[in-house]
């Protein structure tokens, strides 16, 4: 008797003796050990009926003979229940006997285990997808098959098919559906709906030749099981990484009852729960934590790319899978940007309703709501909260931050649960966040999606550098004011409408306009981007909106100032006369812009050398109209004055006489400056009236003038 018949007797007689599996691999290997007894016991039982050729070719390798068998046997009985090597060789029946001991010993190890409150993957994925006793078996030998190369080469040989790489339809015959019975049960269990390839834990090998015969159909299991059996991967098959993603574990920081009101959708019912705000608002975290309540992850599916896979059906299938053994909530991210013009959303969307019983997130970042049939929605929008509650959320990041402190930055930035707790997290690296370190961090969370379209500008400009007629000065001074005190006259004083100040320079180039801008954004403290509208602007249809509503969501919370320079080549006049496509989607972005500038919470300035071209209802739309005019004598030599350094060498520079004989804005006085510094010096001279006036005519020239006179623009 050998030493497995020993301890599955031993076992039998005493089950007291019967430990619990100490780990998943453990169980895997008896379960390898059985299936490798249930294939010896037939290959010998088909030896004793003569149901076996004495020998297979296995292509270069030669022939297998029952010697060569017999030795994969006796090293699979050395491996796996350590009996010697030298072994005599069982018969039939005695293997079929200590087959059946065996697996009761393996049955009553894992209703131990089970009992002990221990994990073995592959029961609680037999539990996890309701398979039967057969269709669990049909895994195993599928699983243990690409597990142990030794077993398929016994499995090519007991088919008698040396071309086989896989368990087949034959295979599941001799071995599982083993009675004439169960055949039935072998076409239900390799059918589509079966739950082994509806949830894709087995695959048909297509690469081959398709057979009608369901028994030379060639079975696989799916990539990710192994993994998973061996330890329990709990992390999201790789095949799918391009699709999906797990959202971390981490709950984010809303206000109580907002994450109430989404656990409440996401307990088991079959809902859309819809999740609406602007971009980064923190939509996915707000699902994630509200999951979390239920002890769920969630699983983000990129809408986009969905719509777009060439097999939805059989990645859905996947995704069904994941989300059974992950233990996940489906959330379809941004599924605006996958609405196609029909405002229709992608027929994967309502496929992946039908297969899923369970809870479906959806977010969404545009103010439409497309039209989502297929079942009952649940609409949760996800606004910024007051500024109370954004005191509490920031003390529940930071548990010893100052009152004082949280106070100034709810002031400071109108922003989400999620940013303050990204904020909190990257400010606490450098060791205990106060208020400047705090005011960074959240700057850096929110102005990492402006850099894409646009570019910080510096300010090293102040009120008393600008050179200008008084009444532009003064109304520039007035913004300034609007700024300050528009949350006074808004919430206090109870004016109506946007919190944010829309401003329009325009003028001649070189007056001043973007400078003044960034004058006014150092006078308020924020940082000021210039927005690239090369970058804005696209030719497909719906894009330069995703672009600009990209820019507003981010600047919204940041107390951002945005500088669109040369407007009028975005937001110029809208066409009247519709004639074709282009026209209409051009107006559709004007009129886009448009809404998007009532409704922005902070200071927008548009700039443009030609104001005509605006479109009226732009015009209308502006809180300030500032018109830069072409600067003065006086101003210009205000301007010739101010554009040499104190340290610079000059020589009898006469200002008045320049200002006076050269019509040039300021921009061009900066430039005829510096050009006329850099002759000076490489001449190791100061600047003089010859070389200053000498680089000026030189400049006209350059611009196709053909004399001195007139304004240089």
């Amino acid at each position: 008797m050998t030493s497995i018949q020993q301890r599955n007797l031993a076992a039998a007689v005493d089950p007291g003796q019967v430990r619990v599996y100490d780990s998943p691999e453990q169980h895997l290997r008896d379960e390898l050990w059985r299936i490798w007894l249930r294939v010896e016991h037939e290959t010998r039982r088909r030896w004793e009926l003569q149901a076996l050729p004495p020998a297979q070719r296995e292509g270069s390798l030669g022939s297998w003979q029952p010697t060569e068998i017999n030795g994969l046997f006796r090293q699979a009985h050395a491996e796996l229940a350590g009996a010697p090597s030298g072994a005599a060789d069982l018969g039939s029946r005695e293997t079929h006997d200590a087959y059946l001991r065996h697996s009761a010993l393996v049955e009553l190890r894992v209703e131990r285990t089970l009992a002990a409150h221990r994990e073995l993957p592959l029961i609680e994925l037999v539990r996890t997808f309701g398979l039967d006793a057969r269709q669990r078996a049909a895994l195993t030998l599928a699983v243990a098959a690409d597990l142990d190369a030794g077993l398929a080469v016994a499995l090519r040989y007991l088919a008698n098919d040396p071309a086989s790489r896989h368990v087949d339809g034959r295979l599941l015959s001799m071995l599982v559906y083993d009675a004439v019975r169960t055949r039935p049960q072998l076409a239900r269990d390799l059918s589509p709906r079966s739950p082994l390839l509806f949830y894709r834990l087995l695959e048909l090998d297509e690469s081959g030749p398709r057979l009608s015969s369901i028994m030379a159909r060639r079975i696989r299991p799916a990539a990710r099981l192994l993994p998973y059996l061996e330890g329990g991967d709990r992390e999201l098959d790789a095949e799918l990484d391009e699709l999906a993603r797990l959202l971390p574990a981490e709950p984010g920081l809303y206000p109580d009852e907002l994450v109430d009101a989404c656990a409440s959708a996401l307990r088991n019912q079959p809902v859309l729960l819809v999740v609406q705000g602007q971009r980064g608002a923190g939509k996915r975290t707000l699902v994630a934590t509200a999951a979390q309540r239920w002890g769920q992850r969630v699983l983000a599916i990129d809408s986009g790319a969905l719509a777009r896979a060439p097999n939805a059906a059989g990645v859905l299938h996947a995704v069904i899978r994941e989300l059974k053994l992950l233990d996940a909530v489906p959330a379809l991210v941004d599924l605006d940007d996958a609405v196609g013009r029909d405002s229709e959303v992608p027929a994967a969307v309502a496929q992946l309703a039908a297969l899923w019983a369970g809870p479906i997130a959806v977010t969404l970042a545009s103010d439409k709501l497309p039209p989502l049939r297929m079942r009952p929605v649940i609409h949760v929008q996800l606004a910024t909260p007051g500024r109370d509650t954004r005191i509490q959320l920031w003390q529940r990041a930071l548990p010893d931050l100052e009152s004082q402190v949280a106070g100034e930055l709810s002031d400071r930035f109108a922003v989400t649960g999620g940013v303050i707790e990204m904020a909190a997290r990257a400010a606490s690296v450098t060791g205990a966040p106060d208020l400047d370190g705090l005011d960074l961090a959240v700057r850096n969370q929110l102005y990492g999606r402006l850099q894409r379209l646009g570019k910080p500008l510096d300010t090293p400009y102040a009120f008393d550098d600008i050179v200008a007629d008084t009444d532009t000065g003064a109304l520039l001074r007035e913004v300034v004011a609007a700024i300050r005190e528009r949350r006074r006259v808004r919430e206090d004083w109870g004016f109506r409408g946007a919190a944010g100040i829309s401003v329009l320079f325009s003028g001649s180039p070189g007056v001043g306009k973007t400078m003044s801008a960034t004058v006014i954004a150092r006078e308020l403290g924020l940082a000021i981007y210039e927005i690239d509208l090369s970058q804005v602007m696209s030719k497909w249809v719906g894009e330069t909106e995703k672009n600009l509503a990209e820019i507003f969501d981010a600047a919204e919370p940041g107390h951002v100032v945005l500088l669109f320079n040369e407007a009028d080549s975005l937001f110029g006049k809208r066409t009247a006369e519709v004639n074709s496509a282009n026209d209409r989607f051009a107006n559709l972005e004007v009129n886009y812009l448009l809404q998007r500038l009532e409704r922005f919470n902070g200071l927008s300035i548009l700039t443009t050398n030609l104001a005509k071209s605006i479109d009226q209802a732009f015009r209308r739309r502006f809180a300030y109209d500032v018109q830069f005019a072409f600067p003065t004598v006086d101003l210009r030599e205000e301007l010739w004055r101010r554009a040499f350094p104190p340290r610079a060498r000059i020589h009898e520079l006469e200002h008045r006489a320049l200002a006076e004989r050269y019509e040039l804005s300021g921009g061009y006085i900066k430039v005829a400056a510096e050009r006329a510094a850099f002759i000076a010096a490489s001449r190791r001279e100061p600047i003089t009236m010859a070389v200053l006036t000498a680089t000026i005519e030189r400049m006209y020239r350059e611009r196709g003038k053909l004399s001195t006179v007139g304004k240089l623009e």
